[in-house]
């Protein structure tokens, strides 16, 4: 059926013209709506699972080779089509005993992007920005919240009265809504390339669990006056430029996440690696500028760095959300240790007196550099996991756990090191000829020097934390 769609559109564009976004928007709605009725047709889910893997490895192939123009060509490079399958595979695997959650990601996979595009591209004079890569219009966002409120409403309804439940109460329903059309309205504007075929769906059902989670225990109040001091606090870092507004978006996510799934246990941890760093950073500003440190982005961090340092703690959050127990939050902990490892070893390390030493080949190098240790440097890593440790032994008591702490995130900040001076890109700007970490510098695109292209150092601060979590889970067996 869906075969027989994507062939129609292909004929319906050449015959009628239609561009190439109006033809790839008429299929991504034709085919939404199959995959709405296969959750009826299908009593479980071993269908949809194979129609999922079939027509991912089918839209890739039609990805790589340029074919069928109709369903993914677009004015940008998108991977769009295939994170549409991969998003339905996700949800059909882990919440097809839930038709709720079903339903209404579907619905916004379906409808309520195409309406945020169609919007921001129909407004003369859209008021534009940027959080990530793609730009979008407010214009687009406002329609995107707006249609999200009359879908998940809908969808709620629907699924209630076809399961003969009886439809939840407005003091739930309302601020239920609100919630979820916030997150994917937040997941939209953040999007790059098509990503939002993916991550709208799951920070929805996501979002619904977590509600659902905290409505049993009688906690929405505390959730929604959390949401508006995580906005309060994220735009009041833009102002003091610690975080980009993109970065505060990011920030904001992450902290309602964080803190509905674990409260201040989680959330305390989180803050202080992000406001001491943010501290730490802004302290050293001054010898940054006296050493001309050109390697990074600079002290205000966008939203690939707030999830480079951040992305692995809340997705151990969010299992907790679902598996919670208190290695689980240990090893949370070691993730966020190893990210304060890092920060604070390259930031105290810009106090050192002497340059760093290349991590792999001990020769000196400029301060700044990835890949470069110092005593100095080394010393802040210690005390940044052992800051987290710290923090742990208020909620666990457990001296063992301290140590287990410091010992994952400096361990991490090592491999860290080992990465940056490796595999991490390094170039050289064909304008200033100053070194960086940026492939584009002065406006122009920058030669590589060393290292992998792509391999930039959010790369490498994610697979920091990555490794501060796996020690963590190596230690404890």
């Amino acid at each position: 059926m869906i075969l027989i769609l994507i062939a129609l559109s292909e004929i319906l564009r050449s015959r009628l013209r239609w561009t190439t976004e109006s033809s790839r928007k008429f299929v991504h709605i034709l085919v939404g709506v199959c995959l709405l009725f296969s959750l009826f047709l299908f009593q479980s889910n071993t269908q949809p699972i194979i129609l999922a893997i079939i027509f991912i490895f089918i839209n890739g192939a039609a990805l790589k080779m340029d074919r069928f123009a109709a369903m993914h060509a677009t004015r940008r490079k998108s991977f769009g089509t295939v994170y549409f399958p991969v998003a339905y595979l996700i949800l059909v695997l882990g919440w097809w005993d839930n038709p709720t959650a079903l339903v209404v990601a579907l619905l916004l996979l379906t409808f309520a992007d195409t309406v945020a595009t169609v919007v921001g591209e129909s407004v003369h004079t859209p008021d534009k920005y940027v959080v990530w890569q793609d730009t979008k219009s407010v214009q687009g966002s406002i329609a995107m919240f707006l249609m999200s409120i009359a879908l998940i409403s809908g969808g709620i309804i629907f699924v209630s009265q076809c399961l003969g439940d009886p439809i939840p109460a407005p003091k739930f329903l309302i601020p239920k809504v609100l919630f979820i059309a916030f997150l994917a309205t937040a997941a939209e504007a953040a999007s790059s390339r098509g990503s939002d075929n993916l991550s709208v769906p799951l920070i929805t059902v996501i979002g619904l669990d977590l509600f659902d989670s905290l409505a049993a225990s009688n906690e929405i109040s505390l959730l929604l006056v959390w949401i508006l001091a995580a906005l309060i606090m994220s735009f009041t870092a833009t102002y003091f430029k610690s975080l980009t507004n993109g970065g505060a978006l990011g920030a904001t996510v992450m902290g309602i996440f964080i803190f509905g799934i674990g409260g201040l246990e989680f959330l305390i941890p989180m803050s202080a690696f992000f406001i001491l760093s943010s501290i730490l950073s802004r302290l050293g500003k001054k010898r940054k500028i006296e050493r001309k440190h050109h390697f990074g982005k600079g002290a205000q961090r966008d939203i690939v760095q707030v999830f480079a340092n951040g992305g692995i703690p809340m997705l151990l959050a969010i299992w907790y959300l679902y598996a919670p127990s208190q290695e689980l939050y240990i090893i949370y902990l070691a993730s966020l240790a190893a990210a304060t490892a890092d920060t604070w070893g390259t930031e105290i390390g810009f106090f050192s007196r002497k340059l760093p030493r290349s991590f792999t080949t001990f020769k000196q190098i400029p301060t700044g550099s990835s890949g470069g240790v110092s005593i100095v440097g080394t010393l802040g890593s210690i005390l940044g996991a052992a800051a987290i440790g710290g923090i742990s032994y208020l909620f666990l008591e457990d001296v063992q756990v301290l140590i287990l702490l410091t010992a994952a995130g400096f361990g991490a900040s090592l491999i860290d090191s080992f990465l940056g001076a490796t595999v991490q890109a390094n170039f050289e700007c064909t304008e200033c000829h100053e070194l960086t970490e940026l492939d584009r510098h002065c406006g122009l695109r920058a030669n590589k020097v060393r290292g992998i292209r792509g391999f930039t150092n959010d790369t490498v601060n994610l697979f920091c934390t990555l490794s501060g979590a796996a020690i963590a889970l190596a230690a404890m067996g």
